[in-house]
């Protein structure tokens, strides 16, 4: 009965630390079951949002289209996982001698995977019980974040101002550009008009014609800082290193659409039979056949995601007081989106309990 467990350190160290999620394939990805399709369309279609336009606020676009893929992923890789571990369990439960009907879906969130995974549990402990038992030694899967993904995410969270913009939210002794008019203030180049300084050159009317050291009141060739009367050109504002980011709500639904594309490798699994020689040479098969796929959807594709799911639930609460003029469609897509990840963090949790229940009880948990 007694159950010996041989984990790998290196594949727990690694585990503590990149545990994530492998890119789910087509095959496995199902599209949302309507949950927020009627008010947001583009949670349903294939393919990514991180380029779809929702407002025309451009920080509420960004914060709108990351949190929408964000939900899109984690919704997909919830079903995803639900699957794999019901397909795990109803495989094993054939092998047991368990009817099918047993491992019929629950009614709730994951219930295809506890409806399939508790039988198994409870004839797992029964075989154990009567002095069956199996060594386990695992390597849990090793996972690396998508570089490319995060970065493709984060780019959408830039917001690119207008001039207009600048202009704007620039404080004037911070603000300079091109003046296409009269520039009221220090000119970078030839000052066409008075200067209140030094000038270098002057026409027959005593007018600055040349560089001035001080403030130019008229044309300038060249950069003009803080006023112009008329139209500012690629003006700039000091200490602005770059365009402004959608910040924190942006940069949280980015790390979880990475973590859900990281690429894992397989779950490594050795069972082999201690005691009891009938039942134990069966459960041990069964084991060895399926456990790298339980270990996968458990360790690689859920425990690292629950954090991240979490983490997107909270992005949605928030994202309605923060965008809150951010327009109709923007909103329903953010309401959508909000019920779309709740399902997906709940149907996460249940899927990796289920999983849990089969490979806890053989000591083969993934670390």
């Amino acid at each position: 009965m007694r159950t010996n467990v041989a984990l790998s350190v290196r594949g727990l160290a690694t585990l503590a630390v990149v545990a994530s999620a492998a890119g789910p394939s087509c095959a496995e990805l199902g599209h949302l079951e309507g949950v927020g399709a009627a008010v947001c369309p583009e949670l349903r279609g294939p393919g990514d949002v991180l380029g779809a336009h929702f407002s025309a606020d451009a920080r509420a676009n960004a914060k709108v289209r990351t949190f929408v893929q964000a939900a899109k992923d984690m919704a997909d890789v919830s079903a995803a996982i639900e699957a794999q571990v019901a397909d795990a369990c109803r495989r094993m439960g054939a092998d047991l001698g368990i009817h099918p009907a047993q491992m019929a879906p629950r009614d709730e969130a994951g219930g295809q995977a506890s409806g399939a995974c508790g039988p198994v549990a409870a004839a797992v402990d029964a075989i154990l019980r009567q002095g069956a038992g199996v060594q386990v030694a695992v390597t849990p899967p090793m996972c690396q974040a998508n570089a490319q993904a995060g970065a493709r995410c984060s780019g959408a969270c830039d917001v690119q101002l207008d001039p207009g913009q600048i202009v704007a939210q620039c404080e004037p002794a911070r603000l300079s550009g091109y003046c296409q008019g009269r520039c009221a203030g220090r000119c970078e180049g030839r000052c066409a008009g008075q200067c209140r300084g030094q000038c270098s050159a002057y026409d027959a009317q005593g007018r600055c014609v040349g560089y001035c050291d001080g403030e130019c009141d008229g044309g300038c060739d060249a950069t003009c800082h803080a006023r112009c009367e008329g139209t500012w050109q690629a003006p700039q504002c000091a200490g602005m290193v770059r365009p402004p980011s959608a910040d924190a709500e942006c940069e949280a639904s980015c790390r979880a659409h990475a973590d859900v594309y990281a690429a894992c490798t397989p779950a490594l699994v050795q069972v082999r039979p201690s005691q009891g020689a009938e039942m134990a040479a069966r459960l041990a098969a069964t084991l060895q056949a399926n456990l790298p796929a339980l270990l996968h959807a458990e360790v690689a594709l859920g425990r690292r995601l629950l954090g991240d799911a979490q983490t997107v639930v909270q992005v949605g609460a928030a994202l309605p007081r923060i965008v809150g003029d951010a327009g109709a469609h923007a909103l329903a897509c953010v309401a959508g989106a909000a019920e779309a990840s709740t399902s997906a963090s709940v149907r996460i949790q249940v899927s990796v309990r289920a999983s849990a229940s089969v490979t806890g009880r053989v000591g083969a948990t993934g670390g």
